[in-house]
């Protein structure tokens, strides 16, 4: 018969493993009538040192327990059941890798923030949008909420309306005089009315199966252009900032047919001032006017 101290050492644990193990029922050594000291048997040791292994392999307490007073049978459809939560487990973070790969990408792109535009191919893109120039409805929050808890595969996402973007006057001043008309034009002073929220790509939307209904805004896959920039106040956007875009839109005979879909890339700060990385994404279509 060995004392707590003594079969702890023999398995290498410490005499607090060995305590709670047998508080748990794992055990039942035998109790010492006049000084309360319990002490424990082969049979103990084994069981202990089994219920090590066990829980090695991830398997909780209470389950270490149903284990060790069940038959072979059962025994085998627990571990198949651990075995079944592991192989989930490590899809998660295969997935998980994967996303980091692509954030990982987005970071990658700060580099093109001189601007830099591009044309591309895009799936639908998703958006609901909370802050700034949005005004969320009670449904909104509540899917937002939803969206928030799958986190990295959603993103934060930037929308200017397509009626500013679509907008030539948008330019940050007030009026203009056209002397050979004589016609005043109104000019819309900036900035943008930038809303920002959640956004998802399509193939994460399929893969967590979340709704894309209204009031969800979708943009329909497509011919997209991107426009890459740094700048100090997401907020404060102007057409001077986005001036490479539209050129890149005019040289291509394209008008924007959505909202943008923009995306925050990265936020870089050094104590003082604090620099964001985005990306506008805007959906095309050819001028036919």
């Amino acid at each position: 018969m060995q004392t707590v101290k003594a079969i702890a050492d023999a398995l290498g644990v410490t005499s607090d493993v060995v305590r709670h193990y047998t508080e748990c029922k794992l055990v039942t050594p035998v109790t010492n009538s006049e000084n309360k000291y319990k002490y424990y048997d082969e049979f103990d040791f084994l069981q202990l040192a089994n219920a090590r292994i066990l829980r090695s392999l991830g398997l909780p307490l209470p389950e270490v327990l149903e284990y060790n007073n069940s038959s072979v049978v059962h025994q085998k459809e627990i571990l198949s059941e651990k075995s079944r939560q592991v192989r989930a487990q490590i899809e998660k973070l295969q997935e998980l890798e994967l996303r980091l790969h692509e954030v990982q990408g987005y970071l990658e792109k700060t580099n093109r923030c001189v601007p830099t535009v591009e044309v591309v191919e895009r799936d639908s893109i998703h958006g609901i949008y909370t802050f700034g120039s949005a005004v969320p409805s009670k449904e909104i929050k509540q899917i937002a909420k939803l969206w928030a808890e799958h986190f990295p595969f959603t993103h934060i996402s930037l929308k200017i309306p397509k009626e500013e973007l679509q907008n030539p006057a948008f330019s940050g001043h007030s009026w203009r005089s056209d002397t050979i008309s004589i016609i005043v034009t109104p000019y819309f002073s900036g900035p943008y009315s930038v809303s920002l929220g959640l956004g998802v790509i399509n193939k994460y939307a399929e893969q967590f199966r979340l709704e894309i209904a209204p009031p969800i805004e979708t943009i329909p896959p497509g011919r997209f252009l991107i426009i890459y920039l740094k700048v100090p106040d997401i907020f404060n956007l102007s057409r001077q900032d986005l001036l490479p875009l539209f050129k890149k839109a005019e040289g291509l005979g394209v008008r924007f047919s959505h909202q943008s879909s923009g995306r925050l890339l990265a936020i870089e700060g050094n104590g003082k001032e604090t620099e964001f990385f985005i990306l506008i994404r805007v959906r095309i279509e050819k001028n036919t006017d």
